[in-house]
């Protein structure tokens, strides 16, 4: 058959088969981008000090922090097979941050601003209900967002009522005893167990737990949302064979915390190992800190007074490393990225894996997907959201507070908001621990004070997101300069489709020379 068709019709029909093959290659190859396994890994009370990565001083061309971390091998490499963001950003405690990570919403919008009664409303639209209904979800570890004043039974469903498929893990703050505690197994299928004074080292068990879901979901899609309680105080020594460090219960607390980190490595190191690769290849894995270090383990040259439950940077930057082979190609594993982001932009990250575009995602909108970022970590910060914005305050709820602490970067100025009143400003590129406030305004220059009156207006523009009038409502980045946005390189699926559709123009036009002429 083929031999005796002419040579025009073999070109013709080489012409649809490449153009029709690339869509489909495109098309198919997204549906299976769609399919990513997602794991976020929490770690509890670990700043950038924490983790040994952010430390060195010669993997990205500039000193590292300065402190002296605990070893964390595998948190290491997936800063060495992923990206790893310098400039991330949270709030400063750990409830606020669960809920915007989960809501794609500022504190002040779902009304969870303090750890204690914090409680997240069930009819808030989280990760795992955002998701294609293919995703199989399990929250395992530390919740921390709900309260036993709520009831008892409400409270022991709250993680299945907020929307996860299954449960295993502590619903409250801290444990009190790594090596016996509460535990709380839950899922859409059964009824709520607790074991009470439950042994298994809480590190180990996240680990365990997370290993036995991954194996369970097999070729389904997941989303893993893995909070370690660890390294949350109580300080301790670990079991020796999670740590290298030589640590006793008269060791100091600093020594203890160290221990904490290297044995939550120890059993992150476990989970990635028991990964079948074709599940790895297709797993992105996010890991971050939910707050700043503990003002007792705080190590020079940050300052225990900049530390967790505050609005400076040692409260509010925190590790953020992406490891993620669909979305991060060979050449750029590795990369940092000195873009400002937060961990309110994790909500749309995930949905953009997923890809999901839906009301939930719409209405996040200020979650910004960090995507562009794994493709081309040398961007600049998105003019979409140029600001960084936290926040904590208390009671929760939606105000009146009785404390209530903001604070909005825009690069490397900062302006820090207590009660209503601009309290504290700094030039991060001069001053990176806050130790010299510009304020009053009278001192500023005329550089500092142009920036001082966008961070003023991006803050008032902050509070009018969920007014009912959208007449009333001002999109903060309108209050920032306008500034040029690099174009992402263009994606490799992308490129695939118009490869075959460029070579299938280049034979068409061949054959119509070939047509034409005279030889």
């Amino acid at each position: 058959m083929l031999n005796s068709m002419s040579l025009d019709m073999r070109q013709e029909l080489l012409v649809r088969f490449l153009s029709a093959a690339s869509i489909l290659i495109f098309f198919c190859c997204i549906s299976l981008a769609k399919a990513d396994n997602i794991l976020l890994v929490i770690a509890d009370d670990f700043g950038v000090d924490a983790a040994g990565v952010y430390n060195r001083d010669d993997l990205y061309g500039h000193n590292g922090e300065g402190a002296s971390p605990a070893h964390t091998p595998t948190i290491d490499s997936l800063a060495a097979s992923g990206v790893l963001f310098r400039n991330a950003y949270t709030n400063p405690i750990c409830s606020p941050t669960r809920a915007t990570i989960l809501t794609g919403k500022y504190p002040h919008q779902i009304g969870v601003g303090w750890p204690a009664e914090a409680q997240l409303d069930v009819s808030e639209t989280i990760i795992p209900e955002m998701l294609p209904s293919a995703y199989q979800s399990a929250a395992i570890g530390k919740w921390h967002l709900t309260h036993p004043s709520r009831g008892p039974t409400s409270d022991k469903n709250h993680p299945i009522n907020s929307g996860f498929d299954y449960f295993s893990g502590s619903l409250g703050g801290g444990v009190q005893d790594y090596n016996s505690w509460p535990k709380l197994t839950n899922s859409i299928n059964t009824s709520p167990l607790i074991q009470n004074n439950y042994s298994i080292y809480a590190t180990t068990d996240a680990a365990n737990e997370t290993i036995a879901k991954i194996q369970e979901y097999a070729d389904q899609p997941w989303f893993i949302w893995l909070a370690f309680n660890a390294p949350h105080s109580p300080f301790h020594a670990p079991d020796p064979a999670l740590t290298t460090n030589d640590v006793t219960a008269s060791s100091s607390n600093t020594d203890k915390y160290k221990a904490m980190v290297e044995a939550l490595d120890t059993e992150l190191g476990r989970i990635i190992a028991s990964m079948p690769a074709d599940v790895l290849a297709d797993t992105t894995i996010i890991f971050i800190g939910d707050n700043g270090t503990p003002s007792e383990v705080t190590q020079a040259p940050f300052l225990s007074n900049h530390a967790k439950a505050t609005q400076y940077d040692g409260g509010t930057n925190v590790p953020f490393i992406v490891r993620s082979p669909s979305f991060i190609s060979t050449i750029n594993e590795g990369s940092e990225s000195l873009a400002y982001i937060n961990t309110i932009d994790i909500f749309n990250t995930i949905a953009e894996i997923a890809g999901v575009s839906n009301s939930a995602t719409e209405s996040a909108t200020e979650s910004v997907s960090i995507v562009p970022y794994l493709q081309s970590p040398s961007l600049p910060t998105l003019t979409k959201r140029p600001y960084i914005f936290t926040e904590h305050f208390s009671p929760n709820g939606f105000g009146p507070y009785t404390n209530h602490q903001r604070s909005m970067h825009l690069e490397d100025w900062k302006l820090i908001w207590r009660d209503n009143v601009y309290e504290e400003f700094y030039d991060l590129s001069n001053d990176p621990y806050e130790t010299n406030n510009l304020l009053p305004v009278a001192n500023l220059t005329a550089e500092a004070l142009a920036v001082y009156e966008q961070l003023v207006c991006a803050f008032e523009a902050i509070d009018t997101l969920e007014s009912a009038d959208p007449a009333d409502i001002t999109d903060p980045s309108t209050c920032m300069p306008p500034a040029t946005e690099n174009v992402p390189a263009m994606p490799f699926l992308l490129m695939l489709l118009l490869s075959g559709l460029l070579a299938g123009i280049s034979i068409k036009k061949a054959n119509d020379w070939q047509r034409q002429s005279p030889l």
